[in-house]
């Protein structure tokens, strides 16, 4: 087995905290931008609030403004139990209903296991309950909910009261529900509407930015926030999930065997990472489409290349953009976006496009199984022969293919996370509306069925995929 030891340090190569941050919001921005915008409000008063009045010695302000990004993670998933989708504008983000309770639950949960927030994330634990002042003395985290809720509070305000005036005392917008002191320190902060005006224009998210461009944590906390860009996929199809980390491994593995330098490396490790982020724009009835999709939705799905340029946009180095960007170009100029041919393609670039397919292939899928390897090589082999992939780096699979399927499961340990912490503890949460889980799973199941008749008929008609055209397809997919 290659040795694989990657130096997560390297700032051309790979991405630090602060662009990992800005990234995720992005991703988030195309599944709903009314709560993206919402949280965005949010941090920058949270900002602002703990830059002029000190928060307990425990806190710390870029966790604070982390949380305020993602507080509402809940919002953006569906929610089969309360029959929602993460499209709804017209929400009540301090309903006490355990709908939304439940959201902001879920938020804690997350962040509190699957990133380096870990205990700070029970801010968010109850996080409609109104301000108590027994809480503040013994849980540090109150501070992070008191800030974060009164600034909420304020946004929404914003979204919901557009052509009012704001309060002059924000305590008219919850009363008895903020800290006295971080509320005294708003209102100063806020005379002549100096806070919300910023808010109305484009001042506010600058000054965002450039905060979160700052942004830096320790390697290993660097690499644990990574793989929020790729569980973040799972919001919208957990196919396109498990796409993204079975081709940063593939990635990987021919790249060491290729010899590539250790920077090279790194870039396409991280490249391969999120060279599928776009499709967080892409609908799910296309992203998880059991058969032939038609003209109009193929030209949906190829456009995700062009989701993934946005999102990423200046945040990254022009080496894994480039990497992430053309990761569906082929040699003989017959790919896309740009239709670049091989003198314009990078011997990493045109590895990813041949780790890319490898997993397409491979991956087991809602339409297909894993393809034998015969069968991967051959269609592989038929696609070199047709000019499309580099012929070295496809020897070197032909060669090592059965090494490289044996290196996955070691490779993946890279991205993978343990999630069943955060399904455990939700689940305990919700279990105390058990009947209310039964009664809605009984209604849900008698108002769907669980397969439309499209998706009947795009069953019968997948056949055994031979012509490059269909292997065209499975690979979008």
């Amino acid at each position: 087995m290659a040795q694989f030891d990657l130096d997560l340090q390297k700032p051309e190569d790979t991405l630090n905290a602060g662009q990992i941050i800005r990234i995720a919001n992005r991703m988030l921005f195309n599944i709903n931008n009314s709560i993206v915008t919402h949280n965005e409000r949010t941090a920058y008063l949270a900002l602002q609030i703990a830059k002029a009045q000190p928060m307990n010695k425990y806190c710390s302000i870029v966790n604070l403004v982390i949380l305020s990004l993602f507080h509402t993670l809940g919002f953006f998933r569906p929610d089969l139990l309360y029959g929602e989708t993460p499209f709804t504008s017209d929400i009540d983000f301090f309903s006490t209903d355990k709908k939304i309770e439940s959201k902001y639950m879920f938020s804690y949960y997350y962040l509190e296991f699957m990133t380096p927030l870990k205990n700070d994330a029970q801010a968010l634990e109850f996080f409609n309950l109104p301000f108590d002042e027994n809480l503040k003395k013994y849980i540090y985290q109150t501070d992070y909910k008191s800030i974060i809720y009164m600034c909420a509070r304020a946004s929404d305000f914003l979204r919901t009261h557009p052509d009012e005036k704001f309060p002059a005392d924000i305590n008219e917008l919850a009363p008895n529900f903020f800290d006295p002191i971080f509320a005294e320190t708003f209102n100063k902060l806020n005379q002549n509407n100096a806070l919300i005006d910023k808010l109305k224009n484009t001042d506010y998210y600058t000054e965002l930015e450039y905060f979160l461009y700052r942004v830096r944590f320790s390697p290993e906390d660097t690499h644990q926030l990574l793989k929020l860009l790729v569980y973040f996929l799972d919001f919208k199809s957990t196919v396109t999930l498990t796409h993204s980390i079975n081709t940063s491994c593939y990635a990987l593995s021919l790249g060491k065997r290729l010899k590539l330098a250790d920077n090279d490396l790194n870039a396409l490790f991280t490249a391969a990472i999120v060279h599928d982020i776009g499709k967080i724009a892409t609908p799910t009835r296309i992203l998880e489409f059991p058969g032939k999709l038609s003209p109009e939705d193929m030209g949906i799905m190829r456009y995700h290349v062009n989701h993934t340029r946005r999102i990423l946009g200046s945040i990254v180095s022009q080496k894994i953009f480039n990497l992430a960007f053309r990761h569906h170009e082929k040699i003989n100029g017959k790919g896309y976006p740009m239709h670049l041919d091989g003198s314009e393609l990078t011997n990493a670039q045109r590895v990813l496009t041949v780790a890319d397919i490898t997993s397409a292939l491979t991956d087991n899928r809602s339409y297909k199984g894993e393809f034998s390897k015969e069968h991967t090589l051959g269609i592989i082999n038929k696609m070199t022969e047709e000019g499309e992939l580099d012929p070295s780096i496809v020897q070197k699979l032909n060669a090592e293919f059965d090494k490289i399927r044996d290196e996955q499961k070691y490779l993946q340990t890279f991205l993978k996370v343990d999630f069943s912490n955060v399904l455990k503890e939700y689940n305990d949460y919700l279990f105390n509306d058990a009947d209310l889980i039964t009664q809605n799973i009984e209604d849900i199941t008698q108002s769907e069925d669980t397969e439309t008749l499209e998706e009947v008929e795009a069953l019968d008609e997948i056949d055994e995929i031979e012509e490059l055209g269909d292997v065209e397809e499975l690979e979008e997919l």
